[in-house]
């Protein structure tokens, strides 16, 4: 007999279990039957398997469990489990999250199916066709048949490509939903973590994972600017797989940066929260430190979430030669204080179930 449930909210990476804690939370506390569906994309434990406890998910109804070092090898074999899975269960709907491969696959296998699909974080464009994230949000949002976007920059950019409007709902940035639920232990102080990482003085905290900035060129000058700076201040790299990766195969000299294995949800945004400055090719992570107020490089020539630019605290600074001047102009500034951002309120999760459901 097919299991029947009200939805199904398909995750596959690390930032996908931060959008989907809230939404799946609020809909089951709400009494609706949710399939969640892990396809496996990222399998790396420090990078999936801990976060479940720490954000307050609970663990998947599946795990699809595929694994690939091909881009186009794991989006056709989670298409081809994914579609089994929708002959095992019956669902109503589809829930998408971000821009990750899975995002892409899941819509796809929606479609196909003829199940209304649904995008969360919908809109965000960096206009870099380079990058197989902005592949995946263009053609994820040109498929699907609602579009839940953070932010009205992000419904100008589906308008501009137009996407009907009766498809679009601005209802906020969903990350902040999960931001705010532990907002008091990411305040808290995070003293016995700094001890633990071995930290004593001001620091920094970087992240780097993008491919376009781990290659021979990017990350020896990414590093040269981080340690004529790493005398006076620490400096923390929560090391992603790719980047470990890197690093030990091509030998790069870290000098004394630490360089550490990934961290917890809570206690990364308890470091970010004490540091003087984040370094970060991420796109979440200028989000987050946009609503902590904390200053942010981005070591990208764009970025999709521009209005951390132009209401938070972050600046797009490329990679160049000239990051260390960059640095030293950041750590200069006086930021003014957050501007609040329309939505951007921890009830996003309340939104989308209203607009489902109309209760």
């Amino acid at each position: 007999m097919t299991k029947t449930y009200d939805t199904a909210m398909l995750v596959g990476a690390r930032p996908n279990f931060v959008k989907v804690a809230p939404l799946i939370n609020y809909f089951e506390a709400n009494g609706k039957k949710v399939l969640l569906i892990h396809t496996g994309q990222h399998w790396d434990k420090a990078m999936s398997e801990n976060i479940f406890n720490d954000i307050g998910l609970r663990e998947p109804d599946i795990n699809l469990n595929v694994q690939s070092n091909s881009m186009n090898s794991q989006l056709g074999n989670i298409i081809i489990d994914l579609d089994k899975t929708t002959k095992e269960y019956s669902f109503q709907s589809l829930f998408v999250f971000g821009d990750v491969t899975s995002t892409l696959a899941g819509a796809i296998v929606a479609k196909n199916n003829n199940i209304p699909s649904f995008h969360v974080e919908a809109g965000l464009r960096s206009k870099n066709l380079d990058m197989p994230e902005e592949r995946n949000r263009v053609m994820v949002d040109s498929i699907c048949d609602k579009l839940f976007t953070p932010s009205q920059d992000a419904v100008d950019n589906l308008l501009s490509e137009n996407i009907s409007k009766t498809k679009i709902v601005n209802v906020g940035n969903i990350m902040i939903d999960t931001l705010l639920a532990n907002i008091e232990k990411i305040s808290s102080s995070p003293k016995n973590l700094l001890h633990e990482l071995n930290i004593q003085n001001k620091y920094f905290v970087v992240t780097i994972h993008r491919p376009n900035n781990l290659n021979d060129k990017n990350l020896p000058l990414i590093f040269n600017a981080l340690k004529e700076y790493s005398n006076e201040y620490d400096i923390v790299i929560p090391a992603h797989p790719r980047l470990k990766n890197f690093l030990d195969s091509n030998y790069l000299e870290v000098n004394n940066i630490k360089v550490i294995d990934p961290l917890s949800y809570i206690s990364f945004l308890q470091l970010v929260n004490s540091s003087e400055l984040v370094i970060t090719d991420s796109g979440g992570l200028q989000e987050e430190t946009t609503f902590l107020n904390k200053k942010c490089l981005t070591i990208r020539e764009e970025t999709e979430r521009p209005i951390t630019v132009t209401k938070g605290t972050n600046k797009i600074i490329g990679v160049n030669k000239n990051i260390n001047i960059e640095i030293k102009s950041a750590l200069d500034t006086k930021l003014s204080k957050y501007e609040e951002i329309d939505f951007w309120d921890g009830k996003t999760s309340k939104r989308i179930y209203e607009n489902i459901y109309g209760e």
